[in-house]
C-alpha cells in the first residue's frame, strides 16, 4: 500500500518542464509525496504548497500533482496546449506526464481517475512520438505559439484593463467637455470651483490640451488587441507589461503637461 513520504531534497528541480512552471506558480514547495505503479507506469503524487494565483487570495494554496514517468526521455513527447484548462491541467515534458486541478487536493478514492488521466496521456504521447519531426518550420512555430491557460495571465489582464478603462472614460468625458467649451466660447474654459480665477485656452494651447487627452486613448486599442489575441500565449506577460507601461507613462507625463498648460494661462472667470 502506498504511503506518504517526505520529499527528497531537490525533488522539484529534478523535473525539466513541470506543470507548476507551465502555470507560473510562485513559492512552490513540496509537502509530501506518494509513489506507486498504475497500469505498468511508475507514478508519484506530489502535494505542493504555492502562493495564491488570484488577485484577492491571501493564504497559500495546496495542489496535488500526479506525475507519471514515461519509458524514456525524448524531446518528441507532445501534448497540445489546450489540454491545460481552468478545470484540469495535463501536460508533458521530456520525461513525465503531469495531471492536476489547480488548487485542489483530490480524495484518495478518486486518485484512480487522475492516474488514469495521466496514463492515458502518457500512452497518447508514446503513440505519437516522432510524428512531428518532419513538420514544416511554420507548423513548428505554430506549436510554439499555442495558447496555454495559466492563472497569472488573467490577473495581469485585469491589472491593466481596469485602470485603462477608468482613465479612458475620464479622458473621453473631459474631451467632450472641452469640445462643448470650444463650441460655446471658441476656447477651453476651466474655472476653479472655489475662486474666481481659471484658465482660458485658445489656439495651439487648446489643441495641445485636447491632444493630451486623446493620445492615451490611441494607445489603449493596441493593448486591447494584445489582450484579445495573445492571452495565454508565450510572451503575453512581457508584451502587455511593455504596452501597459507605455500607456501609464504617457498618461502620467501628459497629465502633468496638461496641468502646466492650464496654470500657464490665468484669468478671471
Amino acid at each position: 500500500m502506498a504511503v506518504k513520504e517526505r520529499p527528497p531534497s531537490g525533488l522539484l528541480a529534478s523535473f525539466s518542464a513541470p506543470l507548476w512552471e507551465r502555470l507560473g506558480l510562485v513559492g512552490v514547495r513540496p509537502e509530501w509525496i506518494v509513489k506507486g505503479q498504475h497500469r505498468g507506469y511508475d507514478w508519484m503524487a506530489i502535494e505542493l504548497d504555492h502562493q495564491p494565483t488570484g488577485m484577492f487570495q491571501e493564504t497559500y494554496v495546496t495542489t496535488t500533482v500526479f506525475v507519471v514517468r514515461l519509458p524514456h526521455q525524448s524531446p518528441d513527447w507532445y501534448l497540445p496546449s489546450h489540454r491545460i484548462t481552468p478545470e484540469q491541467q495535463v501536460c508533458v515534458d521530456d520525461a513525465c506526464v503531469y495531471a492536476a486541478a489547480l488548487g485542489q487536493q483530490p480524495r484518495v478514492r478518486t486518485w484512480t481517475h487522475w492516474l488514469d488521466l495521466a496514463v492515458d496521456a502518457a500512452e497518447e504521447v508514446i503513440r505519437t512520438e516522432g510524428m512531428r519531426r518532419n513538420d514544416s518550420p511554420q507548423q513548428k512555430a505554430e506549436r510554439v505559439d499555442e495558447a496555454s491557460w495559466n492563472p497569472s495571465d488573467m490577473s495581469l489582464l485585469l491589472l491593466w484593463l481596469v485602470p485603462m478603462a477608468v482613465f479612458s472614460f475620464l479622458n473621453v468625458m473631459m474631451l467632450l467637455e472641452a469640445y462643448g467649451d470650444w463650441q460655446r466660447h471658441g476656447a477651453i474654459l476651466r474655472c476653479h470651483p472655489k475662486t474666481a480665477m481659471g484658465t482660458y485656452l485658445q489656439d495651439w494651447k487648446a489643441m495641445a490640451y485636447a491632444a493630451s487627452l486623446a493620445v492615451p486613448l490611441l494607445i489603449v486599442p493596441k493593448a486591447l488587441y494584445t489582450m484579445a489575441t495573445r492571452m495565454y500565449k508565450p510572451g503575453f506577460l512581457f508584451q502587455l507589461c511593455v504596452e501597459g507601461a507605455i500607456w501609464a507613462g504617457t498618461t502620467y507625463a501628459l497629465y502633468h503637461a496638461r496641468q502646466a498648460l492650464v496654470e500657464s494661462v490665468q484669468r478671471a472667470c
